[in-house]
């Protein structure tokens, strides 16, 4: 988007700005017996109304997250929010491409390189991506901070945050129940166990199993299905409060998931081995064996101690420490024209964190300074194995191989090595904000100020027939200003300019092992946040633009495609765009949700350094431009079986480039699910729920991932979403 439409959207937004000053005039002056929800949020660290942050964001409550059946952050793959895209690997199930306006890593199982986007879990950053297929816990609520976080949340958030807020014991003794079942064999079971408080102590328990047969059948006997999973997790929550001012939180997680790699079809083959596969299949193209599910398994220690120190200052302290490992194990099925290559590898990762935060307030100012603390260790070992004795090399060409070997793919009869990597990161900051309300204006305009600096070391080593090291320190200053005017208490304008950056590393997969530097964002934000109709509709809007300086870009070698290597991008990246979500409650019962995102990416062209620096198109990947999602929830008025209630929601996608290379394969599509729950119905001292659903109700044929093969592409593979899939909720709690 040029600048000049970035000022149209500005100016837009205070045209709506004076619109909705006028629509506040009119409200009802009656009292309304329904409305909008207040939405408390924390994404500036203090608990606070959603409405008076200056932040673009999306927040998906527990309810919510229940009606439209998320459970993992898969879940969040349909573009329920539309700035958010999460994309699986096509190579590593358990491995999200997430990226925020537009904003993602290329390879996310790069053990050496950082995402774009800033996952919590209770306030902890996870470190690695390959720990996202777990099905998340008992959670509160999903908040969605849209742009670049670098003040309050750090490195790795240049495209946004997500942050994971779980419940905390109750106290009271309490269970709950969820048995789903749904086509492919699905189902999931989840239990919830409240104790009752003793001597200032809750507890709570959470198990959760989830399964489902794979829907790509694989020929090959006693093999698993593309597409399975198997997840088993469980955490115990404890929160303790010896005396009033001090609060001790403390959770164990454990979780192990089982997961069958996408199945990848030829979008183009132009060789002509196997043809273009256009439909969505629901078999492999030939017996695949082996096939074996990728296993992740991964626990983390949380404790968290809040003393309220005064009526002025809170300090808290946030330590962590997690372990992820997974055994990965991927049969690309002859898509890379290897029949029979198999991509085996086993990484283990250790982190420990430590955040240290004070927070303040006076009559006028709001504050929060902090220390952050990350230590990380990885280690990975990569093999290339394959089954089938692809160029006849032991025996008749394409015979099996049992166990498969390690023979070199050209057909020499060299053994490929192991491919050991390990690497370590080391990171700390020191950050502060700073909100001040002045006595002018009415004390309606607010203005926030924020700083974070933060140093790196990452070290990294690569042993394959050589041994390869590299070494980054390096330091950062981010920074973040904001003015917000509240022209009325429901109605407020802010703009806001700020910076974040993503951490520099190296690929593992480029033959030179050369490491590229921090990419680094800059961006302006102009928002609007209403609230009119006596509380029954919510209107907010951001236009941005931001630029990204040095951005991390790969190129793929064209004539070894399995060698692709990361330079820092000779020209600016522009993404400008604007973000539009409303909410109405028309009626008792009846809550709409409307949700709109438009982005505008400029890549220029960039030199390839494979290619003697030959200028070279990119896109900017995982960006559609114009994405929606529309929520309809109605809640009839209860009965004496029950009370019944309906929730349908369509999300709309426009066509985008998986991957910012290459020839690309793009794909515009629309789902829609639905569910229908019975709930309040008494059954002994509890009730009981039960909830029909289906998703992707229309059977859309669409694709999750894409990328082409080489450089040009000798082919293109993609892998579809989910056929539909209809189900059955029962759940009973007391």
């Amino acid at each position: 988007m040029k600048r000049s439409k970035v000022l149209s959207f500005a100016m837009l937004s205070f045209g709506i700005t004076s619109s909705a000053f006028a629509l506040s005039q009119f409200e009802s002056e009656m009292s309304s017996q329904y409305g909008l929800d207040e939405i408390i949020i924390t994404a500036q660290k203090r608990p606070e109304s959603m409405q008076n942050a200056p932040i673009s964001m999306s927040v998906l409550s527990s309810t919510q997250l229940g009606l439209q059946g998320i459970s993992d952050m898969g879940g969040l793959s349909g573009g329920i929010i539309p700035s958010l895209r999460i994309t699986p690997l096509g190579s590593t199930p358990s491995n999200l491409v997430i990226a925020i306006r537009g904003n993602a890593p290329s390879d996310v199982s790069e053990v050496t390189r950082d995402g774009s986007v800033g996952i919590y879990l209770d306030g902890v950053y996870l470190a690695r991506s390959h720990s996202f297929g777990l099905e998340l816990p008992d959670l509160e609520r999903i908040e969605v901070l849209r742009g670049p976080q670098g003040t309050l949340f750090g490195r790795n958030s240049i495209g946004g945050a997500v942050s994971l807020v779980s419940k905390k014991p109750s106290g009271k003794l309490g269970l709950k129940q969820i048995i789903s079942m749904g086509r492919f064999n699905e189902l999931r079971s989840v239990t919830r166990l409240n104790l009752p408080e003793i001597s200032g102590v809750r507890v709570k328990f959470d198990y959760l199993h989830s399964e489902r047969d794979g829907w790509v059948n694989n020929t090959a006997p006693d093999e698993a299905d593309y597409n399975a999973y198997n997840k088993d997790g469980g955490k115990l929550s404890v929160n303790w409060q010896p005396r009033k001012e001090l609060t001790v939180d403390y959770s164990y997680d454990h979780s192990n998931v089982e997961m069958v790699q996408e199945y990848i079809q030829f979008y183009k083959d132009n060789i002509g081995v196997f043809g273009e596969e256009r439909e969505r299949l629901t078999e492999t193209r030939l017996p695949v064996s082996p096939l074996d599910p990728t296993v992740v398994e991964q626990e983390g220690h949380t404790a968290v101690l809040t003393w309220e120190a005064s009526d002025q200052l809170t300090i808290k302290s946030i330590s962590a420490v997690r372990n992820l490992k997974e055994d990965s194990q991927n049969n690309y099925a002859g898509v890379l024209y290897y029949n029979g290559l198999l991509d085996l590898s086993l990484m283990e990762q250790d982190q420990y964190s430590q955040e240290l935060q004070f927070i303040g307030s006076s009559q006028q100012i709001d504050w929060v300074t902090g220390l952050y603390y990350l230590k990380e260790d990885v280690n990975k070992v990569l093999q290339d194995s394959f089954s089938l004795d692809i160029f006849g090399i032991f025996g008749p060409p394409l015979s099996p191989i049992d166990p498969p070997t390690t023979f070199d793919a050209l057909g020499s009869a060299s053994f490929l090595a192991p491919r050991i990597v390990n690497a370590e990161a080391r990171s700390r900051a020191v950050y502060g904000q700073v909100s001040w309300v002045p006595n002018v204006f009415e004390s309606r305009m607010e203005l926030t100020v924020g700083g974070r600096y933060t140093e790196d070391k990452k070290i990294a080593s690569r042993l394959e027939t050589t041994l390869s090291e590299s070494r980054q320190d390096s330091e950062h200053l981010d920074a973040s200003i904001a003015l917000h005017y509240h022209w009325l208490d429901d109605l407020s304008t802010y703009v806001k300019w700020g910076t974040a950056y993503k951490a520099g590393g190296v690929n593992t997969r480029s033959a030179s092992f050369s490491p590229f530097a921090e990419e680094v964002a800059k961006t302006w934000e102009i928002g609007l946040k209403s609230e009119f109709w006596d509380h029954r509709a919510r209107f907010n809007i951001a236009v941005f633009t931001t630029d990204y300086e040095d951005m991390q870009l790969d190129f793929s070698d064209p004539v070894i495609v399995t060698l692709v290597e990361t330079i820092n991008a000779a020209k600016t990246v522009e993404i400008s765009g604007a973000e539009i979500d409303v909410t109405l409650s028309p009626i008792m019962g009846l809550l709409v949700g409307l949700s709109y995102t438009y982005l505008d990416g400029d890549m220029p062209m960039q030199p390839n350094p494979l290619n003697g620096g030959v200028l070279k198109e990119f896109f900017v990947a995982q960006a559609p431009q114009h994405a929606g999602a529309i929520t309809v929830d109605y809640q009839f008025a209860p009965r004496d079986y029950g009370v019944v209630a309906i929730h349908v929601d369509m999300t709309s996608t426009d066509h985008f480039a998986y991957v910012p290379f290459g020839e690309q394969r793009t794909d515009a599509y629309s789902l829609v699910n639905a569910r229908v729950e019975l709930s309040g119905i008494d059954v002994g001292d509890g009730q009981l729920k039960a909830s029909v659903w289906g998703k992707n109700i229309f059977d859309e044929e669409y694709i999750v991932y894409a990328f082409p093969v080489g450089d040009p592409a000798v082919s293109i593979g993609q892998a579809f979403g989910t056929p539909r899939t209809l189900g059955l909720d029962i759940s009973y709690q007391f």
